[in-house]
């Protein structure tokens, strides 16, 4: 699958910083252009390790209050169109994550299915995504639960993302409905295999 693949040639073409050293030690133009390129491959094809690997079934909303920016006033003509972006950024706080915020640096995926690989939709994509979320979830706490429906997909980040997906499953065979919450860590170009952080049901919104 997609999800699973990784641009293994692309990666080997990605020069070392030894040859690099080498390349710059050569005054000749060629040489010269011969390292941009190589240091433009090297950038292209290399995916900076996160600050931490991300632990299972920790989210990093826990503990965490919301806060609102009073600059955010500024950006609003009147006080009714204010009030609305706070509701809407508060609701998403409270989400953790898997309700668009607006002005944030989050995005929904509004066309599931649109092509993201040759003959690969994002509902398909995120299918798989999610299901390493359930079968991590099953695997650590002996559980059943199946994989339904995507619901929505919010995307943060952009070489490095998160995908924080909305879905319904069943915790057993012929169970009922259960909304249910998946979040996973990937890469560009699919350089590593994508990392699942959680999977849960849906809390039930506080009134």
């Amino acid at each position: 699958m997609a999800t699973e693949s990784m641009v293994v040639d692309a990666a080997k073409r990605a020069p070392t910083r030894d040859s690099l050293a080498e390349e710059e030690q050569s005054s000749s133009p060629m040489k010269k252009q011969k390292v941009e390129e190589e240091e433009k491959i090297y950038s292209e094809t290399h995916v900076p390790e996160l600050g931490c690997k991300p632990q299972w079934d920790v989210d990093s909303y826990d503990g965490r209050e919301y806060e609102s920016d009073p600059e955010d006033r500024k950006l609003f003509s009147d006080d009714e169109e204010y009030d609305k972006y706070r509701r809407e950024r508060r609701r998403a706080f409270d989400s953790k994550g898997f309700i668009y915020e607006p002005l944030s640096g989050n995005y929904p995926i509004k066309d599931l299915e649109a092509l993201v690989y040759p003959n690969v939709t994002s509902r398909e994509l995120m299918t798989d995504l999610a299901n390493l979320c359930v079968k991590k979830l099953n695997e650590t706490e002996k559980k059943t639960v199946e994989l339904v429906e995507i619901v929505r997909v919010i995307v943060l980040g952009g070489g490095t993302r998160k995908a924080y997906i909305t879905f319904m499953a069943r915790e057993s065979l012929n169970g009922p409905l259960i909304e249910y919450q998946a979040k996973v860590v990937t890469y560009a170009k699919n350089l590593k295999p994508p990392v699942p952080i959680l999977c849960r049901p849906s809390p039930i919104p506080s009134v």
